[in-house]
Parts: C-alpha cells; structure tokens; sequence
C-alpha cells in the first residue's frame, strides 16, 4: 500500500501550526542566549573555574571552555601560508546482510593528496570482511562497529600519506568529513575499545609529525558553547548540581550564537570541549573546537572544526588550517565545502552495483573451491521479484 497523503497532509499542517509557535519561542530564547553570551564574552577565568565545578557534579558533562581567546572573538582568514600538503580521506562500507546469498561486508577507504603545482592524487584501499572477521568476542559485528572500523582506516590512510609527505619537508594538513572524537552505541565493547587504543594511537603519530589534522562538520548541530553559557544561569540560580541535565536554553545551538559575529573567511574563538571522552583524549590529543564561516556576505555558512590540543596551541599550524578550509570551500562555488573533502568521497563510494558484482565474485570463489555459494533468504527473494518500485 503507498503512503496514506491524506493523514500525512493533515499531520503536516498541525505540524505547520506548532513549527511558529516553536520558531517564535525559539527566537526568544536565541536573544537570551545572545545576550549572555556578550555579558560572559570576556569572563574567561570565571566560566573556566565554572566548567570546573559544574564537572564536579556531573562528570560527564559535555560544554565548551574557553581558552585565550573572548567567546566572542573573530580571526580573520590568515595571509595566503607556505606550500603545504593537502590530505584527505572519507570512507563507506558495505554493512552484513544475513538475507543476502553470502554475508560479508567491505570498508571502503579513498584518499585525496594535493601538492604544490600537481594534479591531486587519488588512492583506493578496500578491505574484505568474511567469516571470522564479520564477529567480535563471538557476535555478529553491528553496522555501528563496522563504521568504527571505517573510520579507523581512514585515520590510517592519512598517516600512512602524511609521514611519506612529510619526508620532503613541507607543511602537512590532514582532514577527515565528521568531528575528531569517535562515537559508537558500543562504547564499553572490547571491540570498541580495542578501536580507540588503535586510533589514539594514530594522533599520537600525527601528532609527532606536526601534522594540522582536523575533523570538519558540516552544517553543525553542536550546542557546546550553549551548554558552558546555561551553567551561567543554573549558578546564577544556585543550581549548579543540575549541570547537564536542566538545559535552560534549550534547542538553542551554537550556530545560532555565531552566524550573527563570524563575517565571511572568519573563524571563532578556539575553544576546548569538555566530554566524557576527554579522558583518553588526554594531553596533546585534546580536543578543541572552532567554527568557520566560509559562506559570503547574505549568506553565511558555518562548519565546526575539531582539533587536537597539539594544532590548536600552534599558531602556525592553526593559520594554516584556517587558511587551507578557506580556500578549500571556496572553490566549490555556492554551496561551499571543502573540495578535497568532496573528491575523497566521490572516490570512496560504493555503489549499490558494486555490492552485487563482489557478492557474485565471492560466489564464484566459493563454488571453485567446492563449496556451497548460497542463496538469499526467501524473503530477500520476494523483495526482489521483478517490477519492485518500493524503498
């Protein structure tokens, strides 16, 4: 049966009457924000030692905390830097169907280098999981792992560039699509664990190399800044003890504070983010944060930065970041975005014709060596008969 249009028509226009009376409370409380945000601008020490005791009572709360730098601080896009290498890598995976003929999976990993004065170089890595590899402590990896797994090859990938480029003495800038810190439903898993130490590791290396590695968030839905300006409020109101969990200000995001003081080519105040996390991010891997405009006059658009301690208390390394993301977005015209961000993807997709042309390679492999190649589940079968229009 297709979509009932009729209850989704009038679903939406309910859901059109609620969205102004949310949008216009909203505002009022973007203008609160706003407000507090130029009153606390400069309190630096205080919002400091405020984070400080608010994690007292909730260690796993998660806000910004200033460094040198006003919250309201704008940089300008720093004078074109020395030559540097551009390095970028963006993943996707073919994630374990158990209706398919064969279970596998695949981590797809493309790379993009630039260098002064050359064509950009791509690179491919594609790794195959079967048998064995599709488990973890005996269980079937979930989509989560696997993206855990992609996201650690692509780290690799960026080391294994940068100490290369690095050995002809230029300037190194690596960037990946998604923040810094890894996420996963599995956080306490072995699995997970074992993945964090590995790329923990990596930064480390990075580090080492004084590479200007960065996570880049497009259209960013963050609400760290917000949440260190509500603790403001909460001690203002002897609630302190409530950090984290009473959210005065509430779905007010940090976009909606800095869209309104970044120009075009700005970037913000670095700032550290306080996360639960931050304790195996610990030392030179800290991690650090900053928004960037690289939309135009009219029409700002915001991307947040993340970073680790060792870029963000480098001034060189943070102009030349700055600098690179800059010219990087500005190069894709209207909709601006980092390019070599945009090719590392084009060239790390898997197509859903790819998927079946490895399906049917395994099987063929598995039918030479005697074995039995499988077939889909019946109701794989059915969802494939001829003719099927349906998501």
């Amino acid at each position: 049966m297709p979509i009932n249009y009729q209850q989704a028509a009038e679903q939406i226009h309910a859901m059109g009457a609620q969205a102004r009376a949310r949008e216009a409370r909203l505002q009022t409380l973007r203008e609160s924000a706003r407000e507090l945000l130029a009153e606390m601008a400069g309190e630096l020490d205080f919002l400091r030692d405020l984070a400080a005791r608010a994690e007292r009572f909730n260690p796993r709360l998660r806000c910004a905390v200033p460094l040198t730098e006003r919250l309201d601080a704008r940089a300008a896009v720093p004078a074109r830097p020395a030559a540097s290498v551009l390095l970028a890598a963006d993943g996707s995976q073919i994630n374990p169907d158990r209706h398919s003929a064969v279970e596998f999976g695949v981590v797809n990993v493309g790379a993009i280098c630039m260098r002064p004065g050359l064509a950009p170089g791509e690179k491919v890595e594609s790794t195959l999981l079967f048998g064995d590899d599709l488990y973890a402590n005996q269980r079937p990896l979930s989509e989560g792992e696997l993206a855990i797994w992609r996201d650690l090859a692509e780290r690799k990938k960026l080391f294994e560039l940068a100490l290369k480029e690095s050995a002809a003495g230029l300037a190194v800038v690596t960037l990946t699509d998604g923040p810094l810190e890894l996420y996963g439903q599995e956080q306490e898993s072995d699995f997970f664990k074992h993945k964090l130490d590995e790329y923990l590791s990596i930064l480390r290396d990075l580090a080492g190399l004084r590479a200007a590695a960065a996570g880049y968030v497009d259209k960013p839905r963050s609400d760290t800044l917000v949440s260190l300006l509500e603790l403001v409020l909460l001690d203002r109101e002897g609630r302190l003890s409530q950090a984290g969990k009473e959210r005065p200000l509430w779905p007010v995001r940090d976009a909606d504070l800095v869209r309104g003081i970044l120009r075009g080519g700005e970037r913000s105040a670095v700032l550290e983010l306080k996360s639960p996390a931050g304790v195996r991010f610990s030392g030179e891997l800290g991690l650090h944060f900053f928004y960037l405009n690289v939309g135009r006059p009219g029409h700002p658009q915001l991307a947040r930065v993340e970073i680790p301690r060792w870029v963000a208390a480098d001034a060189e390394l943070l102009d030349l970041l700055h600098a690179a993301l800059v010219a990087q977005s500005a190069q894709m015209g209207a909709r601006p975005y980092p390019y070599i961000l945009h090719r590392a993807h084009e060239v790390a997709v898997v197509h859903l014709d790819e998927r079946d042309q490895i399906e049917a390679m395994i099987q063929a492999e598995l039918r030479r060596q005697g074995l039995n190649a499988g077939e889909p589940s019946n109701k794989q079968s059915a969802k494939d008969l001829p003719g099927r229009t349906r998501l």
